[in-house]
């Protein structure tokens, strides 16, 4: 595919996937996250319409415990690797690539500050704020190429920039399986709180 194809093709991603991972490993009991997420669909405790709940603790590296949106998913797994929350976007986002990464941060890190103040939790859950994971979740817009790669790298860094500030940021794609998500790690050059970042993206 041509680069300029390339480019536009990837300018078009709207599922996006975001993952923070947590400081220690996951509970001994998933289950623990199921009354807790029950009670945000009641409460309306982080943004968009919420519809169920569903716990797949049971199976082997399943999808763990999803608290289930009509314009995202959130997950708590450790599917891509050790554990912690994943926010899948699957409702179309306005404004440019940046700025939907932008919003898919932002919807993520909401989620992570919410849960880190669950009193079940007293203090003991924390997400490792400066190291998230980004999936683009669709491969015929954005398969998993270094060209597609050097397309996407512009807009995430821009989204970066904003929600990162003046720290420096690596951004490492993994090539292990070309018939993989495009996966990229991210990894900034020094600790930071996810109430830290909120604070920048407003």
């Amino acid at each position: 595919m041509p680069a300029e194809a390339v480019t536009t093709s990837v300018l078009d991603l709207q599922r996006i996937v975001i993952k923070f991972f947590a400081v220690n490993p996951a509970p001994a009991d998933p289950g623990t996250f199921i009354p807790i997420l029950h009670r945000w669909i009641q409460t309306r405790r982080v943004e968009g319409m919420l519809v169920d709940v569903a716990d797949y603790g049971h199976l082997p590296d399943g999808p763990g415990v999803v608290l289930i949106g009509h314009e995202a998913d959130y997950f708590l797994d450790s599917m891509e690797g050790p554990f912690g929350l994943l926010y899948s976007r699957k409702a179309p986002l306005s404004g440019s690539l940046a700025d939907r990464i932008r919003a898919a941060f932002r919807a993520a890190l909401v989620a992570c500050a919410r849960l880190e103040e669950e009193p079940e939790f007293k203090g003991t859950l924390k997400f490792k704020a400066g190291e998230p994971l980004f999936i683009a979740n669709d491969r015929l817009l954005a398969p998993n190429t270094e060209e597609t790669f050097a397309a996407l790298r512009p807009e995430l860094e821009g989204a970066l920039r904003s929600i990162y500030g003046g720290a420096q940021v690596a951004l490492v794609r993994d090539a292990r399986d070309p018939r993989s998500r495009l996966t990229v790690r991210i990894t900034t050059s020094e600790p930071v709180e996810v109430a830290t970042l909120l604070s920048r993206i407003g």
